[in-house]
Order: structure tokens, then C-alpha cells, then sequence
């Protein structure tokens, strides 16, 4: 019995110690044919820390305001418009978007390509890119191909790999883009990442695109070129295949903007307020509103939580008063402003926008 007294406590300790271990990558955890991913955007926010990282470090992003989603899919090259440029089981394209450009520069089913390779490196990168215009497909390739993750990815681990691009230098386009450059990917901590989505443990990397872009076309013949630094902070895990979160922008000099937030996430109903009328039996009203939300609902059990646009939790109700056949949520001691709430009625969550008078 002492025996096992003894051996029970650094049985535990081993356990803790492995369950607390970082994370290790490959390319069996990055998107493949047939995966078909949900993101959300998030609200932009001045009060998110995207920089902090360490050794088994927190990270506690659950107040992050969702203002809009969208899906990223993939298949396999032999799948898509461009089968014929992009050929191999390990080739797989995402298309991006319907329509670019305008007027006789319009380009359809734009498409980036990927491939897991194991050589010459061990890498996720990216080959290349497909168009369609005046009804021709279109390929452009990296020459020197841009490696996005190289394996295994593990803590610490730094990366500096160079890339070079350019689109089809075919009379049909009358338009050129190229770039050149390198990126350094630096796996800087591992932990825990909570978001709206999910808890889960991961890896953190800062990478940062250093380009030297080029256009040129038929009227301007000589290239215009300009710097092009990006720099995206994400938070990776074994299970998301895409970013869990991740924080992108521009890099000039040392001053880094934030364009875009967005993290893994499952299907969520986003509106403004008024605009659930009608579906779901749940409807939401006035808009602005100077005192109370009624909510109109087939059920009662009701709660929200209300958050500012700096993704600051201002107002919490477990369960909402009843009044008739509506439920009031007060809002008369906040702040004039746009909001966002959190509506959350059996295993159904509702987020909308309203503005407090």
C-alpha cells in the first residue's frame, strides 16, 4: 500500500507532465481533398493581445465578435477546371473566387493550388494558381514555390524560405502580375486557444511574407513594382486543418495593421436585429432601442450576453424575464453604441447587431 502511495503521486505528475506537452505538426493535419471548412471573420478590435506567446501559454480569445462566415474547400487537382495543369494525388485546389477583375479584364474560377510534398523539402506549399478568361483556362506556377508550413512543425522551430510567382506571360492576358521574395515562419509557443468555436491545444507561429511585386501590360510595357510585407500571427492544432484563429495585415517598416481576423467555426445565424423575423419562430425588436429588446420566441428559456465592438463582455442574463408571450432584455444603462449579443435559446445560439440609443 505505501508502494502505491508513493508511486500513485508521480504517476499523476507523468500524466500532467505528457498531457501538458506541445503539439507536433504534418501534413496530415493540413487541408486535402474534400475538406470543407467554416471560418468566421471577426470584429476588428484594439483590445486583442495577438502578440503574447510562450511556453505552454493561455490563450483566451472567447470574446470575439463574429460579423460574418465563409467556407473554404478543397479538391483534388484532377477535380477542378484545371486538371490537365495541376495533375497528382497530392495537388489540391481552393477556388477563391467566382468573378475578378472587370469589363474585358474579368477573370472566372479563380483558383490557388497546394500541394504536400516530401521533396525537396517536407512542406505544405503553394504551386500555383488557375484563371479562366475569354472562356481559355489559364495556369501560373511558382517557379521557386512558396513554402507555407515545413515539417514536422514543432516548438521551437524557425523557418526562412524564398518564393518567386508570376502569371501567364500569354498574349490572351493582357496583364502581368509577378512577385519575389522570401518568408520567415517562426513557431514562437505552444498551449491552449480558446475562441467562440472551441478550446483546443495548438501551436502558435508568426510568418511574414517579404515581396517585391510587379505589374505590367500592354499600354505600360516597363513593370511598376512595390513592396508587398505581409504578416499573419496563427494559432495551429491537429484537428482544424485551417488556422484556429488567425490575425493577418500589412507590415510596413515595423508598423504592423491588422486587416482581417477570422478562426475556425461551425454554422452560426448572423443578423441585425429585426432580421430573424420570421424564421426559427424567433424574432427580435426595436432597432435602434433606447430601453428594452423584446424577443419574441416559440420557447421562454432564454439567456444573453451582450459584448461592445472591442469584444468587451458589458452585460450578462442567465435567463431573461418573461413578459406575456415575450422575453425583455434592459439595455437602458449601456452606453449609446453598437452592440452585439449572444442570444442563446435551448441548444440554439442567435448572434445580432443592435445600436443602443
Amino acid at each position: 500500500m505505501r508502494a502505491f502511495s508513493i508511486l500513485l503521486p508521480l504517476l499523476l505528475s507523468v500524466s500532467v507532465h505528457f498531457s501538458q506537452s506541445p503539439i507536433s505538426l504534418t501534413s496530415s493535419n493540413f487541408p486535402g481533398n474534400g475538406d470543407t471548412l467554416r471560418y468566421s471573420v471577426a470584429q476588428l478590435s484594439t483590445s486583442i493581445n495577438y502578440t503574447q506567446t510562450g511556453a505552454n501559454f493561455t490563450w483566451n480569445y472567447s470574446s470575439l465578435i463574429p460579423i460574418s462566415q465563409g467556407l473554404r474547400s478543397y479538391k483534388l487537382g484532377l477535380l477542378t477546371p484545371y486538371a490537365f495543369f495541376f495533375l497528382g494525388l497530392n495537388e489540391y485546389g481552393e477556388k477563391i473566387a467566382d468573378t475578378l477583375g472587370v469589363g474585358p479584364l474579368t477573370m472566372t474560377n479563380f483558383y490557388n493550388f497546394y500541394k504536400k510534398q516530401t521533396s525537396p523539402v517536407n512542406a505544405y506549399v503553394v504551386d500555383g494558381s488557375g484563371m479562366t478568361f475569354s472562356s481559355i483556362p489559364v495556369p501560373s506556377y511558382y517557379s521557386d514555390k512558396d513554402e507555407l508550413y515545413m515539417f514536422p512543425m514543432s516548438y521551437p522551430k524557425y523557418d526562412s524560405t524564398t518564393f518567386k510567382y508570376s502569371t501567364s506571360s500569354s498574349t490572351l492576358i493582357p496583364i502581368q502580375y509577378s512577385k519575389t521574395g522570401y518568408r520567415v515562419t517562426k513557431v514562437d509557443g505552444w498551449g491552449t486557444i480558446t475562441t467562440p468555436y472551441g478550446t483546443a491545444p495548438c501551436l502558435h507561429i508568426v510568418t511574414t511574407q517579404y515581396s517585391q511585386d510587379s505589374i505590367k501590360n500592354t499600354i505600360v510595357p516597363l513593370p511598376i513594382g512595390f513592396p508587398n510585407n505581409q504578416r499573419s500571427y496563427q494559432w495551429l492544432t491537429t484537428t482544424s486543418k485551417i488556422p484556429y484563429l488567425e490575425v493577418n495585415g500589412n507590415l510596413i517598416g515595423n508598423n504592423f495593421t491588422v486587416t482581417q481576423i477570422r478562426y475556425r467555426d461551425s454554422y452560426r445565424n448572423l443578423a441585425s436585429v429585426g432580421e430573424l423575423t420570421g424564421e426559427l419562430g424567433f424574432s427580435v425588436y426595436p432597432n435602434p432601442v433606447t430601453e428594452k429588446l423584446i424577443l419574441n420566441s416559440k420557447g421562454h428559456d432564454l439567456g444573453a450576453k451582450i459584448y461592445d465592438m472591442n469584444g468587451k463582455l458589458v452585460l450578462v442574463c442567465e435567463k431573461l424575464p418573461v413578459n406575456g408571450s415575450k422575453s425583455e432584455l434592459n439595455v437602458e444603462k449601456l452606453s449609446p453604441g453598437l452592440y452585439h449579443v449572444q442570444i442563446i435559446e435551448s441548444n440554439q445560439q442567435f448572434d445580432l447587431k443592435f445600436i443602443k440609443d
